[in-house]
C-alpha cells in the first residue's frame, strides 16, 4: 500500500509538473506575443497591420489555452485578497479585448494593401464582425466595472483608469464603422460642405467663413470637389432673413447671408443655418458640414508632407502654408481690382487639389495624419456636423461636433466675435480668470477677462469695410469684439465693468455706455452676458463680471458635497491662459479633486492651465463634524 501511495504521489507530482510546464510555456508564448504587439503599437505603421493581427490571434489562442489549463485555479481566486480577486477580471478583459481584435483583423485579412480606398469594401462586407467585436468590448467593460469596487495598487489603478477612458472610445469607433458606409455614399451620392474659417477674424465657431468647398462622394469615391469664395454663393433673387441684431447694429449688415451664418457658438445650430443660407444656384441636398480653420490646414499639411503647387517654385509645408495663403491672397502690385476680387481665393482650390493628389497617390503617413486630425478635433480646429442621426450622436458623444453641451453643475464659455471687418485676432492676447466662492449661502462667481492688443499704437478706431493690399496691415487695426459669456441658467449678474464706446467708433453713430446685457440663450439652458468691446492697438483692457450662481451647482448628499465645472473652449482659438480658483464651503474639508490642482491652500483649490481644449474640474468635500 505504501508503494501504491508513493507511486500515486509521484504520478501526481509528475502530472502537476507537466501541467505547470505546459502552462508556463503557454504563458511564456502569450508574453512574447504581447511584447511583439506592444513593439508594433509603439511604431505604428499600416504596412504592419497583418503582423499585428498575427500577434493578436496568437495571443487570443494563448489566452483560450490558459483558460482551459488554469480555469479551475482562476475560479478559486475570487475567494482571496483584492489583488487576486482582480486577476480573473483582468484575464476576462484580456480575453474579450483579444477577441475583439481578432474580429477586426479577420474583417481586413484579405486586403492586399491597407489604405482608405481598400478599407471600405471590407467594412461593408463584414457587418457581423463589428457586432461581435462590439459585444466583446462590452463584456470587457463589464469586467472592468467590477474592478472599481476593489482596492488596488495605484500603478494598476492608473492603468485601469486608462482602460475606463479608452474602452468606451473603442465601442464608439466600432459603431462608427457600422455607419461609415452610409456616410460614404453606398446608398447614394452624399454631399458635404467644407467651411474654410479664418480665425484671424474670429467668429463664434472658429472664424469668418472665407470660403466653401462642396464635396460629392459615392461608394467611397470622390465624385467631385469645388471650392468657392464665400461671397460667390449668394443669390439675392431669393429672400434672406434679417441678421442677428449685433451684426446689423455693429457691422451695418441688412441681410443674413451664408458667410455670416456661424453666429451661434453651437456648431450644429450654425451648420444648419449655413445649409439654409447656401445658395449655389442649383438644387442640392446637403448631408453634412465640416469646418476647418487655418491652424487645421497648417497641421494637416505638416502631417501629410510637402505639397507641390502649380506656379510655386518651393514646396508648401506646414510651416509655410499660412504665408503662402496670405501671399496668394494679396493683389498683384498692390492694386485692388475687380479681377483680383474674383480670383483672390483661388489658392483654396489649389491647396485642396494638392492634398487630394497626395491621398490618391497614397503618399501619406496615415498614422501621423490620423493623430493630427484627432488632436485638431479635440482642440476644435475641425468641427463636424452630420445629418445622419446615429453618426451625429457619435460625434456629439466624442465632443467633435462643436455643440454646446449642458452639464450637471457649473459652466463657462467665453465667445468672442470680431465685428470690425479686419484680421486683428493674431495681435490680441486674452486670459481668463474664474473664481468661485462657495462660502456663502448663494454661490458667487467672479470672472476676469484681460485683453491685450499687441499691434503698434496710432491706428484710428473708425469703422470701415476696407481691404489693405498687404494682409498683415489688416491685423494692426482696432478690435471690435462682441463678447458673449455663457453661464448656468438662473445666474444673476450683480456688477460688471462698463467701458463706454464713443459714437464716432460705431457704425450706427450712437455712443454706448458699455452696459452688459443679460438674456436666456437660444441654444439651451444657459444665461448669456453680452457686451460690445472696443480695444485700440497697444492697449490692455480688463473686464470683471460678478454674478451669483444657482444653488444647484453644488450637489449635497448628507454631509458630502460635489462641485463640477466645465469650461468650454471657443473653436479657432489657440489656447487662452486659464486660472480657476474654487473656495470651499465653510467648515468643509477636501476629499478628492480632479484634475491634479496647481495648489491647495486653506479652503481654496487653484488650477492654472491653458484652454487648448474643453476643461472639466471636479471637487468632492465634506462638512467637518
Amino acid at each position: 500500500m505504501k508503494r501504491i501511495g508513493l507511486f500515486l504521489t509521484l504520478m501526481g507530482l509528475l502530472t502537476i509538473t507537466v501541467w505547470g510546464l505546459r502552462l508556463g510555456f503557454i504563458l511564456q508564448d502569450a508574453y512574447k506575443n504581447l511584447v511583439k504587439l506592444q513593439a508594433v503599437a509603439k511604431t505604428p505603421d499600416l504596412s504592419r497591420f497583418r503582423e499585428a493581427c498575427s500577434y493578436i490571434e496568437s495571443l487570443n489562442q494563448d489566452l483560450k489555452a490558459i483558460e482551459r489549463e488554469a480555469g479551475l485555479l482562476l475560479s478559486l481566486i475570487p475567494k482571496l485578497e483584492d489583488h487576486l480577486k482582480a486577476m480573473p477580471l483582468l484575464f476576462q478583459m484580456a480575453q474579450n479585448l483579444s477577441e475583439a481584435g481578432v474580429e477586426v483583423c479577420h474583417a481586413f485579412k484579405d486586403l492586399e494593401t491597407v489604405s482608405p480606398e481598400s478599407l471600405l469594401p471590407a467594412i461593408i462586407s463584414t457587418p457581423n464582425r463589428w457586432e461581435k467585436a462590439f459585444n466583446s468590448l462590452q463584456q470587457a467593460e463589464m469586467a472592468l466595472a467590477q474592478t472599481s469596487e476593489l482596492s488596488l495598487h495605484p500603478s494598476l489603478e492608473r492603468k485601469l483608469q486608462l482602460m475606463r477612458k479608452f474602452l468606451p472610445l473603442g465601442k464608439i469607433g466600432l459603431n462608427f464603422l457600422k455607419v461609415l458606409p452610409d456616410l460614404l455614399g453606398t446608398d447614394g451620392q452624399k454631399v458635404y460642405l467644407i467651411l474654410a474659417q479664418n480665425e484671424n477674424e474670429l467668429r463664434p465657431t472658429g472664424g469668418f467663413i472665407t470660403g466653401v468647398g462642396e464635396i460629392h462622394v459615392q461608394d467611397g469615391r470622390l465624385i467631385s470637389m469645388t471650392f468657392r469664395d464665400s461671397y460667390a454663393v449668394d443669390d439675392f433673387s431669393l429672400p434672406y432673413p434679417d441678421p442677428p441684431e449685433p451684426l446689423r447694429r455693429y457691422m451695418g449688415i441688412d441681410l443674413w447671408v451664408f458667410r455670416d451664418s456661424n453666429w451661434s457658438p453651437d456648431f450644429p445650430t450654425s451648420a444648419r443655418n449655413a445649409i439654409s443660407l447656401y445658395r449655389p444656384g442649383y438644387p442640392l441636398k446637403i448631408d453634412g458640414v465640416i469646418a476647418v480653420d487655418q491652424e487645421a490646414v497648417s497641421r494637416i499639411v505638416k502631417a501629410i508632407g510637402p505639397l507641390k503647387l502649380e506656379g510655386e517654385e518651393e514646396l508648401i509645408t506646414g510651416e509655410s502654408v499660412i504665408f503662402y495663403m496670405r501671399k496668394a491672397w494679396a493683389p498683384e502690385g498692390g492694386n485692388i481690382t475687380g479681377e483680383w476680387w474674383l480670383k483672390r481665393k483661388n489658392f483654396m482650390a489649389s491647396l485642396a487639389e494638392a492634398i487630394l493628389k497626395k491621398v490618391e497617390d497614397n503618399d501619406i503617413d496615415w498614422i501621423s495624419l490620423a493623430r493630427s486630425i484627432l488632436s485638431l478635433l479635440k482642440e476644435k480646429h475641425i468641427l463636424i456636423y452630420l445629418q445622419h442621426p446615429e453618426a451625429s450622436s457619435i460625434l456629439s458623444s466624442l465632443g467633435w461636433d462643436g455643440s454646446l453641451k449642458p452639464t450637471d453643475g457649473d459652466f463657462l464659455m467665453v465667445v468672442d466675435s470680431n465685428l470690425g471687418y479686419n484680421k486683428v485676432n493674431p495681435r490680441v492676447r486674452e486670459s481668463i480668470s474664474y473664481e468661485v466662492d462657495l462660502t456663502h449661502d448663494i454661490p458667487r462667481a467672479i470672472l476676469t477677462l484681460i485683453y491685450t492688443h499687441t499691434a503698434p499704437a496710432g491706428y484710428p478706431c473708425q469703422p470701415e469695410a476696407r481691404y489693405d493690399p498687404i494682409y498683415e496691415k489688416m491685423m494692426d487695426r482696432c478690435y471690435w469684439d462682441y463678447i458673449r459669456i455663457y453661464i448656468p441658467y438662473g445666474s444673476k449678474l450683480q456688477e460688471a465693468t462698463r467701458i463706454p464706446i464713443p459714437r464716432e467708433s460705431l457704425w450706427h453713430r450712437e455712443g454706448e455706455s458699455g452696459e452688459v446685457a443679460l438674456y436666456e440663450a437660444e441654444e439651451g439652458p444657459w444665461t448669456v452676458m453680452a457686451v460690445m468691446s472696443l480695444l485700440p492697438p497697444s492697449t490692455t483692457q480688463t473686464r470683471f463680471f460678478v454674478y451669483s450662481l444657482p444653488l444647484e451647482v453644488i450637489k449635497w448628499e448628507d454631509n458630502e458635497g460635489f462641485y463640477h465645472l466645465k469650461v468650454q473652449k471657443q473653436p479657432g482659438t489657440l489656447g487662452h491662459p486659464l486660472m480657476v480658483k474654487i473656495s470651499l464651503p465653510p467648515e468643509a474639508e477636501l476629499i478628492s479633486v480632479e484634475p491634479e490642482p496647481s495648489a491647495v491652500k486653506g479652503g481654496s483649490v487653484l488650477f492654472q492651465t491653458i484652454l487648448k481644449e474643453d476643461k472639466e474640474f471636479s471637487l468632492r468635500f465634506r462638512r467637518k463634524k
